[in-house]
């Protein structure tokens, strides 16, 4: 029974609509305090015995209709709810100046209460018409009162009742405004966080633009590497599986070899491009679990990658000791470096003694890792150029065009950035970021 009776005493809630249950909260808190209060006032407040009866007329009934308020906001009425309490408290109190004590009653400064409680559970459009209807009211009142057509009453009210209902009407109406300026924070409040979301959804959809024109025109670029790029081997191998044929015909082995070996290298060129394609189609997310790792063993996992070509060009690398550790995606920061490695060994020229070094910075806290070569050099003209995809500054180079490119957007997946600084002769450093947890990704 208590279960029930707790139930019924609490504010309903609204499954999925949180400004409805918090009107239905500050609706029920409003009506138990005038439950309380005026059950409160119509049993303690001291008045004239010959007005004991009147006073049970006014309250008795508005208490009445406040426990019906009750259960029609329990049944989900708030609207109306709120309309017929307001109503309500002005006919109580005007009711008490005109058939209580008589019109010097401090029930007069109910209309303040009635005015605050109709800002806020109707709008402020309400407070401000009730407002203008209350000092209406309380001037008619006063104005029949000196003219005659309202009984005084026979003795002073006593200065307790005056104390004892203005002690009421403060403590509602203080607890009222304490409840709009809640009700003022928590809207400054969502306020703020709609603001941070909408700025969060913007930048998010400036980004994804961004990366939309990114990836159509990479789209442009790998249309015509497909219509052109693939088309080319194809091309050479059926020609020389014409002259092939024409070679076999006539006995002439001696262009067998010759014939058989263009075809070999059209086929692997093709083979080298497909496996790009495929690398492709990887980018922009990870393959595997992130975790952390140390710089130095990705380096050397790389460096055991390309060691052939290193060795072929007799190029020296050198690793900076106690390299930071870094959080990703392991097998593809390996792929990064073996693409970095041997993009500065492809490019080293005809340097005697060439090298390579790989270590890192720290720039405002931010550890920056580099690899640094004496090769030839880019030219300024093409930094920006040099990671886009299928971009070849020498069209004579091996290669598709695609490493850069791949190093780029696994670098920037992995929350970092990556950018160059070199001159023709001098040598090419690639600088770049990667997390150092979770957090940073």
């Amino acid at each position: 029974m208590f279960a029930k009776i707790r139930k019924w005493a609490a504010a309903p809630r609204v499954e999925g609509d949180h400004e409805r249950s918090r009107s239905a909260l500050l609706l029920n808190m409003i009506l138990w305090m005038f439950i309380i209060a005026a059950s409160g006032y119509g049993l303690l407040a001291p008045i004239d015995p010959e007005f004991i009866s009147r006073r049970v007329v006014i309250i008795g009934p508005f208490v009445v209709i406040l426990l019906l308020l009750k259960h029609a906001l329990n049944a989900g009425y708030m609207r109306a709810v709120g309309v017929i309490l307001v109503s309500s408290m002005w006919l109580m109190f005007t009711g008490a100046m005109m058939f209580g004590a008589d019109y010097n009653n401090p029930a007069y400064m109910g209309y303040l209460v009635v005015v605050v409680t109709a800002g806020l559970v109707l709008n402020w459009r309400s407070a401000i018409g009730w407002s203008v209807f209350s000092i209406a009211t309380n001037a008619v009142i006063v104005t029949l009162g000196q003219r005659g057509y309202l009984n005084l009453s026979q003795g002073e009210t006593p200065p307790f009742a005056f104390w004892a209902a203005q002690t009421v009407y403060i403590i509602v109406t203080t607890a009222l405004l304490s409840q709009a300026t809640r009700q003022i924070d928590d809207a400054f409040e969502r306020a703020g966080y709609e603001l941070s979301e909408r700025k969060r959804m913007e930048a998010e959809r400036e980004t994804f633009i961004r990366e939309l024109e990114t990836k159509n025109a990479e789209l442009e670029r790998f249309t015509y590497t497909v219509s052109h790029d693939l088309k080319s081997p194809l091309i050479t191998i059926g020609g020389y599986l014409g002259f092939l044929e024409q070679n076999a015909q006539a006995g002439r082995l001696d262009k067998f070899e010759n014939d058989i070996g263009r075809i070999r290298e059209a086929t692997e060129k093709m083979q080298s491009l497909l496996n790009d394609l495929l690398e492709l189609s990887r980018i922009g997310r990870l393959m595997n679990p992130p975790e952390e790792s140390k710089f130095g063993d990705i380096v050397a996992e790389a460096l055991a990658l390309v060691d052939g070509r290193l060795r072929e060009r007799n190029i020296k690398v050198i690793v900076q000791p106690d390299l930071p550790s870094v959080f990703g995606d392991h097998a593809r920061l390996v792929e990064v470096m073996q693409n970095l490695l041997d993009n500065s060994a492809k490019f080293m020229g005809n340097q005697t003694s060439p090298h390579i070094e790989i270590g890192v910075l720290i720039e405002k806290e931010e550890p920056v890792f580099f690899v640094r070569d004496n090769g030839i050099g880019v030219d300024p003209a093409h930094h920006d150029r040099i990671f886009g995809l299928f971009n070849k500054l020498d069209p004579r180079t091996e290669g598709t065009g695609v490493g850069l490119a791949l190093v780029k957007r696994t670098i920037e997946v992995h929350g970092g950035r990556i950018w160059l600084v070199s001159k023709p002769q001098e040598g090419t450093t690639f600088y770049f970021t990667l997390p150092k947890t979770a957090h940073e990704i």
